[in-house]
């Protein structure tokens, strides 16, 4: 065969018979890419992202917010957490770091893996190492050494890169000293306020006027575009009532998932965290394990674990609690903490157990041991579960159908009529708020559809529905006679506000002239106000509400530049200052000093470790391949 492809290279049967054989093996090629990943939900750079991963991330984080919100979770605030999307972005991130790692040379070590885990108590007896204790500790929260090392690897892995790129967060002794001054340092100032509301009495309302602000400003008297809606809803409830599983489809549903009905292992513990960088240096660390220490003495003496936690827990969510985390699995942990936690007894206080927050305190109150439901207990769950999934497959089916029907024949009433479907009396919707049965996202798309259009089928909190636009008003201006009062309330606002302002301005323009705005508010019988010495972190009581520029206008004066260089506003008001006087701060002290720096880190960490994210993210491809 070789010999007569060789022979005949050059006959155009023999190229077009090679062509054949290269676009079957690349057509196949792609078929099987695209049957391998064919259950993935997105790729980071070589790593595809499968939905059993993605779907314990998702178990995972809703437990998580479960146990925050006390149980139970409606619907409406499943949705609005938008957990899917979270859930998805934290997995992206997780491999970004991975592949930063990657590139960093930062990957995890087999020894560095080693020392870890011989390091955690919860496998150690009598202190060193016990690899029996290990292995069944770890069947306990039904997991292997592989699993475990992988996860554990992973764990070192982000530290790693977390820490060499915080790592180049530095503070200098002139931005401590800056930012301690520019908190510090105190202002007196003298100043007048004009309010515009105290000046509306002063505004003269005439009709030209008022017609005239009305026409400058149509913009504000428009009534919203309008659109009306027929639609048939294709309510799940409903449809639920007409299902009724059988005997069989219980069993097959029960067997089908089965690893559904498994309930893991958990325990239910307390906790005292004592926080400590992972790449604190080896002085802090002695120093909190020492504080650490002292603390865990007094629980192990029989001091009530709860008052402990609520006095000396740095776990702001869980201190006020008594330090109780509730019920927890062991994915749920950190790996050091869970395998500690799961290694005890109830009852029982843990030494202290190291973690990438710092040093914890953990005592055991409870455990469930793993078990599977048995299915007489699983029946109302999997009843439930049957006939929602099966009337969301019917609604969506029928939506479909209405969909490809109401397109055929134009109008989404007669196509309900030949499926003996009911459509709703139309509605009016507006953007962006109205009482429509229609969520935002929805009433999105509709207002995206020309007049007669029919739309895709709509996910509703009720079910599936398709909707037709069955005529549209564009916006329109409110006549002017319909909201005269509206319009005069308008126009002498705007005018009092014109007029506040440029009373401030004149009489800022006269303090300078004469060097003083205490004569200047005397010569226009303006009340003057007089400030107390304040500060950034300590403001004056009336002038609280100065933020930003206005601030740093205001704390810019000095002897010889004793006014702003206009007025400036404050809420609805125009205030008018002169600099009186300054008193800077004395040195910081050293626990000052500290304390200054240790947050000067944590907003530079924070920003260079997102500023890193977001190049990890640019410069990797990442690509969803499914919605979740």
């Amino acid at each position: 065969m070789l010999d007569f492809v060789r022979k005949h290279s050059r006959s155009w049967g023999v190229k077009v018979l090679l062509w054949l054989v290269i676009i079957v093996f690349v057509g196949w090629g792609g078929y099987l890419y695209q049957t391998r990943h064919e259950y993935d939900i997105a790729r980071v750079g070589d790593h595809f992202i499968s939905t059993s991963e993605y779907t314990m991330a998702y178990n995972n984080m809703v437990e998580g917010v479960r146990k925050q919100f006390g149980g139970a979770l409606p619907d409406e605030l499943m949705r609005s957490l938008n957990i899917k999307e979270k859930a998805l972005q934290t997995l992206i991130q997780h491999y970004l770091i991975v592949r930063g790692a990657k590139d960093l040379g930062l990957m995890a070590t087999n020894d560095e893996i080693r020392r870890k885990i011989l390091e955690i108590p919860a496998f150690q007896t009598e202190g060193k190492f016990d690899a029996k204790r290990y292995e069944g500790i770890l069947r306990q929260m039904r997991m292997t050494p592989d699993i475990f090392e992988q996860q554990m690897s992973e764990d070192i892995t982000t530290l790693k890169v977390e820490a060499f790129i915080k790592g180049r967060a530095v503070v200098s002794e002139d931005e401590i000293l800056t930012d301690h001054h520019l908190n510090h340092d105190q202002l007196k100032v003298a100043y007048v306020v004009f309010d515009p509301v105290s000046l509306e009495d002063n505004v003269t309302v005439a009709e030209p006027a008022l017609q005239s602000f009305y026409q400058s400003n149509q913009d504000r008297y428009m009534e919203p575009e309008r659109r009306e809606i027929a639609y048939v809803l294709l309510n799940r409830e409903d449809l639920e009532k007409e299902i009724h599983p059988t005997e069989d489809e219980i069993n097959r549903y029960y067997e089908a998932n089965a690893a559904r009905f498994k309930r893991e292992k958990q325990v239910r513990a307390q906790h005292i965290l004592f926080r400590v960088k992972p790449d604190a240096p080896q002085a802090e660390v002695d120093k909190i394990r020492a504080q650490a220490q002292k603390i865990l003495d007094e629980a192990k003496k029989g001091k009530d674990f709860g008052e402990l936690a609520k006095k000396h827990s740095q776990d702001e969510a869980t201190a006020k609690k008594g330090g109780e985390l509730g019920f927890f699995s062991s994915e749920q942990m950190d790996t050091g903490f869970s395998a500690t936690a799961f290694a005890m007894q109830p009852g029982e206080i843990s030494e202290l157990v190291r973690t990438p927050y710092g040093f914890h305190i953990i005592k055991l109150e409870e455990v469930t041991e793993a078990r599977t439901a048995p299915i007489d207990e699983a029946r109302g769950e999997i009843e439930k579960d049957i006939r929602s999934e099966g009337a969301q497959d019917i609604a969506f089916k029928q939506a479909r159908n209405l969909r490809d029907l109401a397109n055929a024949r134009k109008d989404i009433g007669k196509a309900a009529l030949e499926m003996k479907m009911t459509v709703s009396d139309p509605v009016w919707i507006a953007m962006p708020e109205d009482k429509s049965p229609f969520p935002e996202p929805v009433k999105a798309k509709l207002f995206e559809l020309g007049q007669g259009d029919v739309s895709d089928m709509l996910e509703l909190p009720k079910g599936f529905a398709v909707a037709q636009v069955k005529s549209i008003k564009r916006p329109q201006p409110i006549p002017f006679e319909n909201l005269k009062d509206k319009v005069a309330r308008d126009f002498r606002a705007d005018q009092a506000r014109g007029l506040a302002q440029k009373r401030a301005s004149e009489i800022l323009a006269q303090a300078k002239e004469k060097g003083s705005l205490a004569e200047a508010a005397k010569a226009r019988n303006v009340n003057l106000r007089q400030s107390e010495f304040f500060s950034r972190q300590e403001p004056d009581k009336d002038l609280k509400l100065l933020r930003g520029a206005s601030l740093n206008s205001i704390f810019s004066l000095e002897d010889s530049r004793p006014f702003p260089e206009g007025p400036l506003e404050l809420g609805n008001r125009f205030i008018v200052f002169q600099f009186q006087g300054k008193k800077p701060a004395g040195d910081p002290s050293q626990e000052e000093k500290a304390e200054i720096s240790s947050r000067i880190v944590r907003q530079k960490e924070t920003a260079i470790w997102k500023a890193w994210l977001t190049e990890m993210g640019r410069t990797t491809k990442v690509e969803r391949l499914k919605e979740v």
